[in-house]
């Protein structure tokens, strides 16, 4: 029985001798789908659904190795853009996903895991917004990733678990009401490069 911790710390201590830490940089597209609007207008109610567009999202990544299993924190700077009929909508943001990731075949592995989405703005041309009320909401991700050599191609999709809303203000000037529900739900694809 004493010699049951010695036997544990030697485990602990192989396992960590096997793995391999590694770090790198990555970027990417990502396929946001936005949300939904609400504006009144005169007593006049218009809703509608936001249109999501193409953005991007660049940062940098750790990676621990333990077989054929690792762990992939991420943090990364994401700007996405949706659109509501001729109103552009600019959302920047913070997102740290952890993958918890398996081996399947060589280079090609699966993982899932939380992302942690921090509002850092959001912008229109012609809509004056207020400020996004829950900036920090938390959410789920799940993908595939190739690996080529140090560099790495990833599918993923990400779904915030809550939203993130701001009221409206005015539209080109002119007073009106209504809010803006923004949920992070996205495909993504991204490239990672291995630095070490």
């Amino acid at each position: 029985m004493k010699s049951y911790p010695i036997f544990l710390l030697l485990l602990l201590s192989a396992q960590l001798s096997f793995s391999q830490i590694k770090f790198g940089l990555k970027v990417g597209v990502n396929f946001d789908s936005s949300g939904d609007i609400v504006l009144i207008a005169d007593k006049l109610e218009k809703q509608g659904q936001l249109v999501g567009k193409t953005g991007f999202h660049l940062g940098a990544y750790t990676e621990v190795d333990f077989f054929i299993i690792y762990l992939r924190p991420e943090l990364q700077y994401t700007k996405v853009r949706s659109q509501f009929e001729n109103n552009l909508i600019d959302n920047s943001r913070i997102e740290l996903p952890v993958s918890f990731g398996l081996i399947l075949l060589g280079p090609v592995s699966i993982f899932l895991g939380p992302t942690v989405f921090y509002n850092l703005s959001q912008k229109s041309n012609d809509l004056k917004l207020d400020e996004i009320k829950n900036k920090m909401t938390f959410g789920l991700h799940i993908g595939s990733r190739l690996k080529l050599g140090p560099f790495g191609i990833d599918l993923r999709y990400e779904k915030g678990l809550s939203t993130m809303e701001s009221k409206l203000l005015s539209q080109a000037g002119v007073p009106i009401e209504g809010k803006i529900n923004t949920q992070p739900s996205q495909f993504t694809l991204g490239v990672s490069f291995k630095l070490n």
